[in-house]
């Protein structure tokens, strides 16, 4: 659903082919481990849930235009993380990382399931990069998001 199943797929392959000291190793100072960039992408979704969440709840609808989120995989383009959704330690190893994103996935499939699609495109808030997205960019986002720090965890490891 909004591709979200494929993208984690990919992810979650990757993550678990790192040991979990691997992957709480930082490649400079200032970078996150793999730990924090699967901390962060928790975070991330939460958040997103939580927005989503104000959005439906606030009942103001509003349209925008459609984004082109998939250019979210672009890592040249740089957007400082809010404090909100940077890593502050909460995984030790990856399998710890993989539940708490199992459970901000259920989250996000328990909000949207029975969701009419008019509810989800006419409810907006904002992107740092993007500028207002409806519900159901912000749902794909997050598999978009997932796909940019899958690039990022593939570069911290060949940098340790």
């Amino acid at each position: 659903m909004y591709g979200l199943d494929e993208k984690r797929k990919q992810l979650l392959e990757y993550a678990r082919e790192i040991s979990d000291e691997q992957a709480s190793l930082k490649p400079a100072e200032g970078k996150w481990s793999v730990l924090e960039i699967l901390e962060h992408l928790y975070l991330m979704e939460q958040l997103v849930v939580y927005q989503i969440k104000q959005a439906i709840k606030r009942g103001d609808t509003q349209q925008t235009s459609e984004k082109p989120i998939h250019r979210t995989t672009e890592r040249d383009y740089k957007v400082e993380a809010p404090e909100s959704v940077r890593p502050k330690g909460a995984f030790q190893t990856i399998a710890e990382a993989e539940d708490g994103l199992e459970k901000t996935r259920e989250a996000t499939l328990f909000l949207i399931h029975n969701k009419d699609e008019e509810t989800l495109k006419n409810r907006v808030f904002p992107h740092p990069a993007f500028g207002d997205m409806d519900l159901i960019q912000w749902i794909e986002f997050i598999g978009w998001h997932e796909l940019r720090h899958l690039d990022q965890m593939k570069e911290t490891v060949e940098a340790l």
